[in-house]
């Protein structure tokens, strides 16, 4: 009972993180067609996306036993463990509003976070599993959470503007 009980608290928690983390960046409008930063908002949301994704999998699969209790702990650990890297990096994402020197380093800083966590849930999470099909389709959902931090990594590369001087 009370192992049941951690585990409600624990998914509580969860969405409420995910929700908040859903609140994230959208960029309509709000910036010119070549402002990185819209490229950025949209992998940042694919990437809460389809931790959202994962999160309503996993239940899928655990509701109908091909994951054991056991594994399912896991994957939520982890998923918050990512959740929480993803919602810490969009919000600096959101307050960014030029990727200068000093914010890219901060966000790199933070992406680094996000991408030890997709690792670990990956490496830890989903390929344990022992349910080939329960792997198959989390291995599907994590393909998009690839693919946006794919994307995201692509400012450790991207060059800053030049400082215009000042007359």
């Amino acid at each position: 009972m009370r192992q049941r009980k951690m585990r409600a608290t624990t998914l509580a928690l969860l969405m409420l993180v995910l929700v908040l983390s859903s609140l994230s960046f959208k960029c309509a409008g709000g910036c010119a067609d070549t402002d990185p930063r819209c490229n950025y908002a949209k992998a940042a949301d694919d990437l809460a996306g389809g931790i959202s994704a994962m999160i309503d999998a996993k239940r899928s699969l655990a509701a109908k036993k091909r994951i054991s209790a056991d594994e399912e702990l896991k994957l939520t650990q982890l998923l918050t463990a990512a959740n929480e890297a993803t919602t810490v990096f969009n919000n600096r994402l959101k307050t960014t509003t030029t990727l200068d020197a000093t914010s890219r380093t901060d966000l790199l800083s933070l992406l680094a976070n996000v991408t030890s966590a997709i690792d670990e849930l990956n490496n830890s999470g989903v390929l344990r599993l022992g349910n080939a099909d329960a792997k198959q389709k989390l291995t599907r959902v994590f393909g998009t959470i690839s693919r946006a931090v794919n994307i995201l990594v692509q400012l450790r590369t991207q060059a800053l503007p030049t400082p215009k001087p000042t007359p």
